[in-house]
């Protein structure tokens, strides 16, 4: 037998600068007379408090829930200590600013940060608090967060407490309605777990038992499932697209037949196998006896996610399952569309490498290099919708079905702007992808959009980057954690 003991971060950000003040003491302000230290070290502290509390925002917090932790924090304050200690032995005006936040961002906390847009963002936190405003006395961090400026370790933790109690997300960067989304977490969160641990067994009411209610979904799901590709039909369709079945975009159309094909069948077999089951036909055993209580729940039965994609609810999946054949089918039977649903793709990346080697191949009397293309994006302007095209681009392609995350985009100014109050998510106009040589490509006034095929932004559901057009720099879209979702459900 054992207790097991955590010591949780504070929550709040008033909570968390009384946490570290309760680890500060007189000794260690008196360390460095010179007053650039407190103002380092309370900003240090603050900066803390920062990453840590913007964990609890989930995806458009960290892309990560990493465990910031006080060895974090002790690091960073000895390393800032030893270094204005050199400071003050070599009579240097300030510190060197690039070895200050290297070491905060890169080496003390990049040391627990996995993920390269994580990393991204450590960095635009480092270089916006470390640099030559800290050193000014009274340097406003926040409106109504000020550094004190004093030598007393009272009066620090005097004027912590007065701070307020509750903060905007706006501290930390992101949009107000990143408040919403904490809260929308959190419910999420309560019911699945009530959802989890509800009785499964039918009561005495009179009630469809679990069974009688799988048997329903699975002979409704059974009567819209659409037919595989008949494969010898599917090879001679391909051959007659442009460019024939050797044409890469046409290599990708294949490969996409092919992985909807085994989705299908295995969607199919499954049903099949739990209806039969439940009749008691058959035994009730392995992935059945989990798609039975996945089916109930209104989940994606482990077996089905495994082959195919992740997704809310069960209905969503299904949706999303007669999306994709729906766009296969009409691209094998009626030839390339004007605009491709990006969301409908098991291999995105493939699809997007397939189209800069067509772009490279139209341009082989330039003399090309495959190497040297690169991927450059823009928002159609004024802006179009899939339904709107007429025609496909001669050089590239048109993607759709893209939302944005964490902003906006303005049609009239052709720009990313703040997200409207209370709008999580704003679908993105028509995106038109081409190919470009690296020595063409143009960044300035864009921000490159991580894109990720669902909320959860781990390195698995990563696709790309696209370039959006932005007056404002990218450290703001950096620290809303801006990007790109094929979809939100």
């Amino acid at each position: 037998m054992s207790i097991k003991i955590t010591n949780e971060a504070p929550v709040g950000m008033r909570a968390g600068l009384r946490n570290s003040y309760a680890w500060v003491n007189q000794d260690m302000l008196d360390a460095v007379s010179r007053y650039e230290w407190r103002q380092m070290l309370f900003v240090m502290c603050f900066m803390h408090s920062i990453v840590q509390e913007r964990r609890k925002f989930g995806p458009i917090g960290w892309n990560i829930r990493y465990e910031f932790n006080q060895s974090d924090l002790s690091a960073c304050v000895q390393f800032l200590q030893n270094h204005l200690m050199e400071m003050d032995a070599k009579k240097l005006s300030s510190p060197t600013w690039p070895t200050v936040t290297y070491m905060i961002s890169s080496i003390q906390y990049g040391g627990r940060i996995t993920d390269p847009f994580d990393e991204l963002l450590m960095d635009t936190y480092a270089v916006k608090y470390f640099n030559e405003k800290t050193l000014e006395k009274g340097s406003v961090l926040y409106p109504g967060y000020t550094v004190p400026d004093t030598a007393e370790i009272s009066e620090f933790r005097g004027a912590i407490e007065k701070l307020p109690p509750q903060e905007s997300p706006e501290i930390f960067g992101l949009h107000p309605n990143a408040d919403l989304t904490f809260r929308t977490l959190q419910v999420a969160d309560l019911v699945s777990t009530v959802i989890s641990t509800m009785p499964k067994a039918g009561g005495g009411g009179g009630g469809l038992s679990p069974e009688e209610v799988v048997d329903k979904i699975a002979e409704d799901l059974l009567s819209k499932v659409p037919q595989a590709f008949a494969m010898e039909q599917t090879k001679d369709k391909l051959k007659k697209l442009p460019g024939g079945p050797t044409a890469p975009l046409t290599v990708h159309l294949r490969q996409e037949i092919d992985r909807l094909n085994m989705t299908i069948n295995l969607t199919t077999k499954t049903l099949k196998n739990l209806r039969l089951a439940i009749a008691g036909t058959i035994a009730l055993s392995g992935d059945l006896v989990d798609a039975l209580s996945a089916l109930f729940d209104a989940r994606i039965p482990a077996s089905w996610l495994k082959k195919s994609w992740e997704s809310a609810t069960i209905g969503s999946w299904f949706q999303g399952l007669l999306q994709r054949f729906d766009q296969l089918n009409k691209w094998l039977n009626n030839g390339r569309p004007k605009g491709y649903w990006l969301t409908g793709f098991f291999n995105p990346q493939g699809f997007l490498t397939a189209m800069k080697q067509e772009v490279n191949r139209k341009h082989a009397a330039d003399k090309w290099a495959l190497d040297d293309v690169v991927m450059t994006s823009e928002v159609t302007h004024p802006p179009k919708e899939f339904e709107a095209l007429r025609d496909a681009p001669a050089e590239g392609v048109y993607v759709y079905g893209l939302f944005l995350d964490g902003c906006a985009w303005s049609g009239k100014e052709n720009k990313l702007v703040d997200s409207e109050p209370k709008k999580l998510f704003t679908p993105l106009p028509v995106l038109y992808v081409t190919g470009v040589q690296q020595k063409d490509k143009k960044t300035a006034g864009n921000y490159a959009a991580p894109t990720y095929r669902v909320k959860k932004r781990t390195g698995l559901n990563f696709i790309t980057t696209f370039d959006l057009k932005s007056e404002d720099p990218p450290s703001k879209w950096i620290m809303r954690g801006v990007c790109l979702l094929c979809t939100i459900d």
